[in-house]
């Protein structure tokens, strides 16, 4: 009974461990999905020409985004092509990378960051634009995160959800404003912006990548749940000031990817 005891511990704590991540896996599947829709509406109306442009802006970053975090988990860089476009194959860009499977950190924890990395490494380059150009965008808009608590407490989602929708609403009366069209500072904005949030999302490949090695990660994040019971308390202590940091980086880049959905689905 011991034994069962400490496994569903764990596992409860592997739970929680989860959900200090939600608020930053919801705004990658919001940048997945409306981002994807965006890109077939471009291929669609102009065809391969049509997302060229654009990719110009959003592959580099995209690629440079996998580049960085395979050298900081350790994954040896074999070969990076920041734009090489190629319409047989559609690929407009790509990282070899190679990594030593008997070590579980390049293997479980490298693999799934270095698949997704486009999703934050796109996020940072968009959010310093719009610190640039667009700073009204951000200001004083701003998210608390979640705790590991959500599972006992259901009533703080409810206020989190309610605050997601009014901060995204104050920031698409802001992005509409017909003020912003008398400044050339927005149209440059828009064009850029809008190349780095076609590119926000990992390829087929990628995310082939990111599940075959996820199940490993959540294993590892099981047996640190296991061995340590505290585990959670560490993470909430250290990593939640980071997910405060990065969480309006991905949530700026989900409202990026709302508008170029609404703009070509409009519009195209």
């Amino acid at each position: 009974m011991l034994i069962l005891h400490y496994l569903g511990n764990a596992f409860f704590h592997t739970l929680q461990t989860i959900l200090l991540f939600l608020p930053v896996v919801a705004s990658c599947i919001v940048i997945e999905i409306f981002s994807t829709f965006a890109n077939r509406r471009l291929g669609k109306k102009f065809g391969w020409c049509g997302i060229l442009p654009f990719a110009i802006v959003g592959t580099p970053i995209h690629e440079l985004s996998h580049a960085v975090v395979a050298f900081l988990t350790g994954h040896r860089i074999q070969e990076l092509a920041l734009f090489k476009p190629n319409p047989l194959t559609g690929e407009l860009g790509h990282l070899k990378h190679s990594w030593n499977d008997r070590n579980p950190i390049q293997k479980y924890i490298g693999n799934p960051l270095i698949a997704i990395a486009p999703f934050f490494g796109g996020s940072l380059v968009l959010y310093l634009l719009t610190k640039l150009l667009m700073p009204q965008l951000i200001a004083g808009n701003s998210l608390s995160a979640l705790s590991s608590n959500l599972l006992k407490d259901f009533s703080q989602f409810r206020l989190y959800i309610g605050a997601l929708f009014s901060a995204t609403a104050s920031m698409l009366r802001i992005f509409f404003n017909w003020r912003n069209l008398l400044s050339i500072r927005f149209y440059i904005y828009v064009l850029v912006a809008f190349g780095i949030s076609l590119h926000l999302t990992p390829s087929r490949q990628d995310f082939f990548h990111f599940w075959t090695y996820l199940f490993g990660l959540l294993i590892m994040i099981f047996v640190l749940n296991l061995v340590f019971p505290n585990f959670i308390v560490f993470l909430e202590i250290h990593f939640v000031g980071f997910i405060l940091k990065l969480h309006p980086l991905l949530s700026l880049a989900a409202f990026f990817s709302l508008v170029s959905a609404l703009i070509t689905g409009f519009l195209l």
